[in-house]
């Protein structure tokens, strides 16, 4: 399909002990965008969390293939753009403890304000001990455009790609969900998907910043909105939370504890 191509390996992808992520126990899965890797103290924060929140899978956007990965984890980069003729590729990456058993990159059809970067999304298909396979959807959603078209669109794209999938699915990413409008695209592909939003237990996340009021007011910028969002299907939420002691992005990852239905 157009857009649509294999992804990008990134770390050792040998399978082990830890082949298949357990259903014996709730899934854990942080969304971050790393806001381009550009803090130096990144890769040690990213340690950091794994050691202290022990997630499953992670959902990162704005990231570069040649990031440092936490130990024990390994996955795939979906690249969105090319920073300069020389420069890294920058999109999403989806790592897990257990190596995908397919992963294919999705990028937009459309670029940002119609000529500048397209964005990605990743798909990865995970084995679980059961024997069934979680979908994991990684997305970075197209942003500038108050209207929602351009997202509304962009998400169809996957749409499409994930409704015939019966298994369990994780949906999560940075959806740039900065008024109702958008809000709105983000809400019609999780009624389309029978998706449930997982809310974190306290207010907090990132959220739409203008300068300006008369700008806020343009683009109808609804500060209430936090941009980082996750969303399930086949799973039970249990406990979600903006994990904000961890500051090496512009953005606060999210972690959801989720428990397996059958």
């Amino acid at each position: 399909m157009p857009g649509e191509a294999d992804a990008t390996p990134v770390g050792p992808h040998a399978g082990g002990a830890d082949s298949s992520i357990s259903t014996g126990e709730d899934l854990r899965v942080v969304s971050w965008n790393i806001h381009k890797a550009l803090d130096s103290g990144l890769a040690a924060e990213l340690a950091r969390l794994v050691e202290e929140r022990a997630p499953h899978v992670l959902a990162l956007q704005e990231a570069r293939p040649g990031l440092p990965l936490p130990a024990g984890f390994a996955g795939h980069h979906a690249a969105s753009f090319r920073r300069g003729l020389m420069g890294p590729e920058e999109g999403v990456m989806t790592l897990a403890r257990a190596p995908a058993l397919a992963a294919h990159r999705v990028r937009s059809s459309e670029r940002e304000l119609r000529l500048l970067t397209p964005k990605a999304a990743l798909i990865s298909q995970l084995p679980l001990s059961d024997g069934r396979e979680l979908c994991l959807v990684n997305v970075h959603g197209l942003n500038f455009d108050p209207t929602g078209r351009q997202l509304a669109r962009q998400l169809d794209d996957l749409r499409e790609r994930v409704a015939h999938i019966s298994g369990p699915v994780v949906v999560a990413g940075d959806f740039n969900t900065w008024n109702d409008r958008r809000m709105g695209a983000v809400r019609d592909l999780a009624h389309a998907l029978d998706l449930e939003e997982v809310a974190p237990d306290f207010p907090g996340g990132t959220k739409g910043r203008l300068p300006g009021r008369k700008a806020r007011e343009t683009l109808g910028l609804d500060h209430r909105l936090h941009l980082d969002r996750l969303f399930v299907r086949g799973l039970v939420p249990v406990h979600a939370a903006w994990m904000d002691s961890y500051r090496c992005s512009d953005h606060v990852p999210l972690i959801a504890h989720l428990t397996w239905t059958r």
